[in-house]
């Protein structure tokens, strides 16, 4: 800042040459401005014509079409023969379309609209003729059809229709021609401003040359004075980066403790539950009442799944995210061990290589034991054999999708395209935390499978860990 600080001094200690360089920017700007100007202009220029072409297309299919449909209707009404009479159909059907669309074109101008107007209600005059002339045709009044057009067949309204036409093209050519011509005018002005702007540059350029010759010389003149200070700065920057470099000691230390701490706790949360998994597995065997027995086995597989996903849970390297296929087939084999014994149940997982935050991958842990934990119970009775399998995808929507099929003995009568119970009310729970819901239904080769569908959780973007 320190030379535009001088440049503004100049400028106020010489007026003159401060007007001059003012000036000189603005005559920059304005040539600037002219440029985009004349672009656009050539621009705009390029659309009308592109317009008129249009316009004059579609003004030559309409014309083509009242010549077709004036030909159909002559030879119809000649021959009786009924090829004619479909063309006609067709012409004037095609014809209302074609004139909305040129009116739709050109719908800025009153004149042209007005001419439209003019060429609709020919076109309706002459069909309606027409139409008269077919009707007493198709009823075998043929010299009354032939009287009904007159002895030119229509010509007449025809070429009336085409004077219109050309009025409506000569109309088009007038508006096309003063627009380029006003065109034309405004280029050699803006011509001029880009000329008399690039004269003010030259003006300017040679300013800002002299000024900076003396920047150059004054630049020269304080490098001694740099270099004297060069030297004192440069120890002022060794002795900070000795203190950074002993803060970062620190805080290394310190994130190495806390990453320990973390660790341990997530350990100790699950050796904590796994004790009360214990606990209550010994409470079973004092109780007599098979229905509370019941009770504290499921409170007991859950706390031991919650166990679980607090003890496999493994964080990455910025120790904030884990990956759903290397965390959670450790979950799912806890799971199988405390539950399938000697039961023979396979239970086969497909998991995509998702990064889940923590939180999210233990709440997805629980979800996946608590509906595999219900499928194990109940839809293999009496030590029923069978596949559970266990899919974690992202849809091509990019919502994350977990599906469980089991080929066990399908859903139960009492509960049609849902389920009820304590685990069922816990996954619908979970589920909704993330806008989802668990739906029910019947696995086709045999058992249930149930889709659960999680809008809201987002894969976190897994960071790199800090280097050492």
């Amino acid at each position: 800042m320190h030379w535009w600080r001088k440049f503004v001094g100049d400028v106020s200690q010489r007026p003159l040459r401060g007007l001059a360089i003012i000036l000189s920017l603005g005559l920059i700007i304005g040539s600037a401005a002219s440029t985009i100007i004349l672009a656009r202009s050539f621009n705009k220029q390029i659309d009308d014509i592109i317009a008129t072409y249009k316009v004059r297309e579609q003004v030559y299919n309409t014309l083509t079409l009242v010549n077709g449909a004036h030909s159909t209707q002559r030879g119809y009404i000649l021959t009786q023969h009924t090829d004619f009479l479909d063309l006609y159909r067709n012409a004037a059907a095609r014809l209302d379309e074609h004139l909305n669309t040129l009116a739709e074109m050109t719908r800025d101008n009153a004149r042209q609209q007005a001419m439209i107007a003019q060429i609709r209600n020919l076109v309706k005059d002459k069909q309606a003729k027409v139409e008269t002339a077919i009707s007493y045709e198709l009823t075998g009044k043929h010299a009354e059809a032939l009287a009904s057009l007159g002895p030119n067949f229509g010509i007449g309204q025809l070429a009336e229709i085409t004077k219109t036409v050309n009025d409506f093209l000569a109309e088009e050519d007038r508006r096309l021609i003063g627009r380029n011509i006003a065109m034309n005018s405004m280029r050699s002005w803006l011509t001029i401003a880009s000329l008399s702007s690039l004269g003010g540059a030259l003006i300017l350029a040679s300013v800002l040359v002299s000024r900076t010759r003396r920047y150059v010389r004054e630049l020269a003149e304080g490098r001694s004075a740099l270099l004297s200070e060069k030297s004192v700065l440069e120890e002022m920057v060794q002795s900070r980066t000795a203190d950074l470099e002993q803060a970062m000691l620190v805080a290394k230390r310190e994130r190495a403790r806390v990453e320990a701490l973390l660790q341990d706790s997530d350990h100790r949360i699950g050796n904590s539950l796994a004790t009360v998994s214990s606990l209550l597995g010994i409470q079973m065997r004092d109780v007599s009442s098979e229905e509370i027995r019941a009770a504290l086995g499921a409170a007991r597989d859950r706390i031991q799944t919650i166990s679980s996903a607090h003890r496999r849970l493994r964080l990455g390297a910025d120790h904030e995210t884990i990956r759903a296929d290397e965390y959670l087939p450790d979950v799912i084999a806890d799971i199988k061990e405390a539950n399938v014994h000697d039961r023979e149940i396979s239970i086969r997982a497909d998991l995509a290589p998702i990064n889940l935050s923590s939180r999210d991958a233990t709440t997805l842990g629980i979800i996946i034991g608590e509906l595999t934990m219900n499928a194990i119970k109940h839809a293999f009775p009496v030590k029923k054999a069978g596949e559970i399998s266990i899919a974690l995808t992202r849809g091509t929507d990019g919502v994350i999708q977990l599906e469980i099929a089991d080929t066990g003995v399908g859903l139960q009568k009492k509960r049609p395209g849902h389920a009820s119970g304590l685990g069922s009310l816990i996954v619908d729970q979970l589920c909704r935390q993330y806008g989802g819901s668990a739906r029910y239904s019947a696995n086709p080769g045999g058992g249930t499978v149930v889709t659960l569908d999680f809008p809201s959780l987002a894969e976190v973007e897994a960071q790199d860990g800090v280097e050492e």
